[in-house]
């Protein structure tokens, strides 16, 4: 194959590395959202420090 070939076989991998790498990071962001339903636990210390 020629020099050009190569290059733009190269080129397009790396574009479609990079659109994956982008693509993964925003479905891991979506992912790790806060949680909207819950349970939130609020302990208070006694003022000695012991539960």
């Amino acid at each position: 194959m020629s020099r050009k070939k190569y290059r733009a076989c190269l080129i397009m991998a790396i574009a479609a590395a990079v659109i994956s790498g982008v693509c993964y990071y925003q479905f891991l962001r979506n992912k790790k959202a806060a949680p909207e339903d819950g349970t939130l636990v609020w302990h208070e210390m006694a003022e000695s420090g012991f539960a």
